[in-house]
């Protein structure tokens, strides 16, 4: 099936694929992109041929994170950050998520990335948390999803600086489960996909639900402390004002 600026198919080797594929905003956290995204993962779950997904973006972008209309609306206390769980559902979703991340992904793409259970990156694309530039801190859970993907001192560092790393610099940090030429992204995700898509669908819900769970716990622990730490960003004129003056900088590969 085609929705929108999501398309998904379901295989009949098992392998559930859904593409994000909004050119105008790079794959941007968009409502039409988290209803299509939402969608796609409830029909796949439905369906009991389906053992895995596997998660694309397009080439030259996986996902840019916040769009500015977001961003505006946070800011204007519209919606709070609190309330975009697309990491939730990835980290919920029964079947296991393999994300072949060809393309970059920033800010909350790379939060949309990491909430995947396998993560196949490019080496030459770039990757990283830019919230503190834009003048706010991080969301999406990722105090505490980055930290335990590449412990404490390396989080902080990504976080703190909002340096956006080549996948080279971030190989065998933890935050991917492989990082290949750019080529091979969508190869390598495939083989994981299908070895796993090989197995029993009742044994690989009950494996998915307990390897998830310490991540569920965290991400619903981090996200109550990241809306008290968002409010008063979001409170702060400063924060608007660097936001305007930075939004879109540096993300162009």
């Amino acid at each position: 099936m085609a929705d929108g600026v999501v398309h998904a198919a379901i295989g009949a080797d098992g392998v559930a694929r859904i593409a994000l594929d909004d050119a105008a905003t790079r794959n941007g956290l968009t409502t039409a992109l988290s209803e299509g995204l939402s969608d796609a993962l409830a029909t796949a779950v439905a369906r009991p041929e389906a053992r895995v997904v596997l998660l694309s973006g397009r080439p030259d972008f996986f996902s840019s994170g916040a769009t500015r209309e977001l961003l505006d609306e946070l800011l204007d206390g519209a919606r709070e950050a609190r309330d975009i769980g697309l990491p939730a559902l990835l980290l919920g979703c029964p079947l296991p998520v393999v994300a072949a991340v060809q393309g970059a992904a920033v800010g909350g793409g790379l939060a949309l990335a990491l909430s995947c259970d396998v993560t196949v990156a490019a080496e030459e694309r770039r990757y990283g948390f830019n919230f503190m530039d834009l003048g706010f801190t991080p969301g999406m859970g990722c105090t505490r999803l980055v930290v335990d993907a590449v412990g404490a001192a390396f989080a902080a560092e990504m976080m703190l600086t909002g340096k956006l790393y080549k996948g080279r610099e971030l190989s065998g940090r933890g935050l991917f489960a492989h990082v290949v030429p750019e080529a091979e992204v969508l190869a390598q995700a495939e083989e994981i996909a299908a070895r796993i898509a090989d197995k029993p669908r009742g044994a690989v819900e009950l494996l998915k639900e307990s390897l998830a769970l310490p991540r569920r716990l965290a991400w619903a622990e981090a996200i109550s402390r990241e809306h008290l730490m968002h409010r008063r960003c979001f409170e702060d004129p400063a924060t608007r004002a660097r936001i305007a003056e930075r939004f879109g900088a540096g993300r162009d590969e």
